[in-house]
């Protein structure tokens, strides 16, 4: 028998004494530590009461005296506070028993169980209760307060995650950015706990000509920098407010958008015959409206068109397509371009006056609309701004400091962002049709209808965030609040979470949904099915998969590069690997499995990546013609992966990887390729 011997210590602070109670003796010796505390304010992740949990009689399992609960190793505090009649209860935390032998009725204690906390579920049991009115209605309660669990900073060792592949990560991505990719930043969550943070490369890379800035003039990306979010807005903020509001019953998903925002949501409805709707009329038009629930916006099924362009007079609202100035304004939608409340205003007017281009819930048609009309629902049930009701309600209570709308006015300097485009949306105002922003945008919101329609605050788009922030904010929407702040029914984020049926399985509700092997670009092969996820244009990433206990943030700045003169849409830094996002999901992966030859799968894995790379590299045109300019960003993507693959492959010295290496120059130009292929033959040497 292991009998614990306990010492209490009374100190005064803050007006609350406690005792504090030690145990040093026996096998389970510095398990847990109690001390007397005054139960926090907030709210929990339960909030219990034995005997009779469930309120009711049910002796099948002994329900009554068991409750299931998450947390993970190394953290684990709970609440616990015996009225007055109590006179001794036995309690156990993971079949661990705790000595409540000196904890009296009429106290409550916090006791700090980290050493036996387990990753995931844990188990609190409370049996044996006795009261000084035993048998009576007035038998004494015991009382226990279950905090939400918290992102702890942790360390690669203690992850579970072979600390390799995040080398091989930092490798990849700092080859790209030596070969010309702009930056990028990460944040990695296991088990409750941060394992790993870092960044690479610059602020802003290029002049707005597309060519490199010099390297005194360049400033280095920190784990502090602030990323434009792009449509990870979507989640971060709009999914965000959603569940919170669903949690506390202010809002259903079934809910109709007129019932919010009134009838003028579909009596304003203009008739456009869109070139590819497949709705006719107008009053057809506005009943179908009248029926969009919540749940059809945040599904992308409303039936709205996918950018009404709200911010350009020259967009053509017939054939949803971008038009040269100077032609005649066929935009009926257009709202003003002032990037201030007053457009924002006027903005708002148009999404009601947007017609349907097809019957809602017929399919998914990935819109901004919908996110900017749910931004309109949460802040009109709210009575706050967007930027307003997420600082107060989230980032606040879970002590984020990164994370912002508008960056440049609300305390950061460009300087505290990283840069996006580099001839801002018009590229250099040549090719398109509106004349907005000309310099390199950097602490502004890229996206024009968040800029200019919605003065850089909507649901859609707006968002800056670091990987940091962005990892806990994931990490609370995975778990369902932060210490005793409750902010999701665990009930609601299951809801979220579920896939959509049929051919839309790849979508949950406002999540990209893995399902089966449906996302693996954006989130890896080895995901589960669980797994839900965003991106967005401006090369950000984020992911949760559940069953792994895993958060993922993963951001660059891949737009902030040189384009092609013959796809203004097609920018330098996409070609990289850095810039696909399921790359590092992968790896992280191959680094969580315990096969006895993952080295050497590793290896091998790489060189397929290296192969596949100049497949795409002999696949480019330009002008037709197959790329022979070794300065073209997919050749240099390929040197780049390249050069990681051998330089892996001379560490490791077998053969076969050694052989795989010296088969690489057989995929190159002689003629593009000639350094290139002098460079690897010395590294081979």
């Amino acid at each position: 028998m292991n009998i614990f011997i306990g010492c209490r210590r009374h100190a005064k602070i803050c007006g609350a004494v406690f005792a504090c109670l030690l145990f040093t003796t026996g096998a389970f010796s510095q398990q847990y530590k109690i001390e007397r505390s005054i139960v926090p304010e907030g709210s929990w992740q339960a909030e219990l009461s034995f005997p009779d949990r469930l309120g009711s009689v049910d002796d099948s399992l002994a329900l009554n005296s068991l409750y299931a609960f998450e947390s993970f190793r190394n953290q684990g505090v709970l609440y616990v506070a015996p009225e007055r009649a109590v006179q001794d209860f036995s309690l156990f935390i993971n079949q661990v028993r705790i000595d409540t032998s000196a904890l009296k009725g009429g106290y409550s204690y916090r006791i700090d169980f980290s050493n036996i906390a387990r990753d995931g579920k844990n188990i609190i049991q409370v049996s044996a209760i006795h009261s000084i009115n035993s048998g009576s209605e007035k038998d004494g309660k015991i009382k226990v307060f279950v905090p939400y669990p918290v992102l702890q900073k942790g360390n690669v060792a203690g992850s579970g995650i072979d600390s390799d592949v995040f080398a091989l990560i930092s490798e990849i991505i700092q080859s790209d950015v030596d070969h010309g990719f702009p930056s990028a930043q990460m944040a990695v969550a296991k088990n409750g706990a941060v394992v790993y943070e870092n960044s690479w490369g610059y602020l802003n890379s290029y002049d707005m000509d597309g060519l490199p800035l010099p390297e005194e003039e360049r400033s280095c990306v920190t784990n502090e920098t602030l990323f434009d979010m792009a449509s990870c807005t979507k989640v971060l903020s709009i999914n965000c407010a959603l569940k919170y509001l669903i949690s506390e019953k202010k809002l259903s998903l079934e809910t109709k958008v007129a019932d919010i925002l009134g009838d003028e949501f579909y009596t304003k409805t203009v008739n456009i015959k869109y070139k590819s709707g497949s709705i006719h009329t107008l009053s057809g038009n506005k009943k179908l409206k009248a029926s969009i629930t919540v749940r059809d916006l945040a599904c992308h099924r409303a039936g709205f068109p996918a950018s009404p362009c709200y911010y350009n007079r020259n967009f053509n609202s017939k054939t949803q397509g971008r038009e040269k100035k100077n032609q005649k304004p066929k935009n009926r939608l257009f709202a003003g371009c002032g990037a201030d409340e007053r457009t924002r205003s006027m903005t708002y007017d148009a999404v009601c006056k947007t017609p349907l281009m097809y019957k809602p819930g017929t399919r998914v048609l990935y819109s901004d609309a919908d996110y900017i009309i749910l931004g309109f629902i949460v802040e009109k049930i709210t009575g706050e701004r967007l930027d307003a009701f997420c600082k107060r309600t989230f980032w606040a209570p879970l002590g984020l400091e990164n994370i912002t709308f508008n960056p440049l006015e609300n305390g950061f300097t460009k300087d505290d962002c990283a840069a996006t485009e580099l001839r801002g949306n018009t590229r250099g105002g040549t090719t398109l049709d509106f004349e907005g922003r000309s310099d390199t945008i950097q602490g502004e919101v890229h996206d024009e209808t968040a800029y200019y329609s919605m003065a850089g605050v909507s649901g859609h788009a707006g968002l800056f965030a670091n990987a940091d922030n962005a990892l806990r904010l994931l990490f609370a929407m995975n778990h369902g609040g932060w210490g005793n702040v409750k902010l999701f029914d665990k009930d609601v984020i299951d809801s979220f979470f579920s896939p959509q049926t049929g051919e839309q399985a790849n979508w949950a509700v406002g999540w990209y949904h893995q399902g089966d092997d449906r996302r693996s670009w954006n989130f890896s092969q080895s995901a589960s099915r669980r797994t839900v996820g965003h991106n967005g244009w401006t090369g950000t990433m984020v992911m949760i998969e559940p069953d792994a206990n895993l958060e993922i943030a993963y951001f660059t700045s891949k737009r902030n590069t040189p384009y092609s003169e013959d796809n203004t849409y097609e920018f330098a830094g996409s070609y990289f690997t850095s810039a696909n996002y399921g790359f590092v999901p992968q790896l992280i992966f191959e680094g969580m499995t315990a096969g006895a030859d993952r080295k050497r799968s590793l290896i091998l894995l790489l060189g397929d990546m290296v192969h596949d790379k100049f497949r795409l590299v002999n696949m480019e045109r330009v002008k037709g013609e197959q790329v022979t300019d070794s300065s073209h960003p997919v050749v240099q993507s390929a040197y780049s992966i390249l050069e990681v693959f051998v330089r892996r492959a001379v560490k490791d010295g077998s053969q076969e990887s050694l052989a795989f290496a010296r088969e690489s120059l057989k995929w190159m130009s002689p003629e593009r390729d000639a350094a290139e292929i002098e460079k690897i033959k010395g590294m081979l040497r």
